[in-house]
């Protein structure tokens, strides 16, 4: 059969989205305004929900349990295995949610680093599969699993994806010989793991509260005599791209998105921008 008889053009899919904040931006709540969306908390952060009206409020899975042995050391509850299989619900069960929201892939993980060392009876994910952190590496192919069954998923049920992480800061410098390192905002994880989920998703964002600084003085040279005071204004903002070099350096999307676009209280602006959901609207 020719492969040139079989070409297609592409159409919209659901995508797969990673959000990352810092504690209180909001990411739960963002996270759970896409359309139909079912929550796997991994972390205790759903009373944000409480308040929320009863026919908003999304639908909560169990927290995803940490890994466990049982008196004769043996694994009696894994955090992996419980994952795969919810995953695996999901695309064989017949349901009405149409996005899948994993609040946070940070504690995530954290969570298969417990139970990589769990298993080795070390101490640390460091001293885990042989040592010489090597765990990190079972732990980030963990991740890319995950990722894969998330993608079977978006698949078989038509469903989009979003990953929920924490802010964290990493030392990068622009070239080999670079005098210093500098500091950047990234996901909170180790940079094995983080990098499968900045390449897998089809956007990468930031969540953050708007800051200025006041008070601050240069002299004509433009040294800084006086340092100024960081204030929040209150306005949450989502940052979608990225140069690579400076601030929010693996933010990215695919859908044209506004370079910063302000998140109001009870709105996810990031929808319109993606065929898939103004689609499944217009249907």
């Amino acid at each position: 059969m020719s492969f040139l008889s079989r070409t297609k053009k592409p159409s919209a899919k659901p995508p797969i989205i990673t959000i990352v904040g810092s504690p209180g931006t909001g990411k739960t709540s963002l996270g759970a305004l896409f359309p139909n969306a079912l929550i796997l908390p991994t972390e205790d952060g759903t009373s944000v929900f409480e308040n929320w009206d009863e026919d908003i409020q999304p639908d909560v899975l169990p927290r995803l349990p940490k890994s466990a042995k049982d008196q004769n050391g043996n694994m009696s509850r894994s955090s992996r295995e419980t994952l795969m299989h919810i995953v695996d619900e999901l695309m064989t069960s017949d349901h009405e949610y149409k996005t899948f929201v994993v609040d946070s892939i940070t504690t995530l993980d954290g969570l298969f680093g417990h139970e990589i060392a769990l298993r080795d009876n070390v101490g640390t994910v460091a001293d885990a599969s042989g040592g010489f952190h090597k765990g990190y590496a079972e732990v980030m192919s963990w991740h890319a699993d995950f990722i894969y069954k998330c993608e079977q998923l978006r698949a078989v049920k038509n469903m989009a994806v979003v990953f929920l992480a924490h802010t964290g800061v990493k030392k990068i410098r622009n070239s080999p010989d670079a005098a210093a390192d500098y500091s950047v905002f990234s996901l909170d994880m180790d940079t094995q793991s983080l990098s499968v989920y900045v390449s897998q998703s089809d956007a990468v964002l930031y969540l953050e509260k708007e800051k200025f600084v006041t008070g601050q003085e240069t002299n004509r040279k433009g040294q800084t005599t006086k340092f100024g005071r960081i204030t929040q204004t209150g306005v949450r903002k989502l940052i979608t791209t990225g140069d690579g070099h400076v601030g929010y350096v693996n933010a990215k999307n695919r859908y044209n998105m506004p370079a910063e676009m302000e998140v109001e209280l009870g709105t996810n602006p990031v929808t319109q921008y993606i065929k898939f959901f103004n689609q499944e609207q217009q249907s």
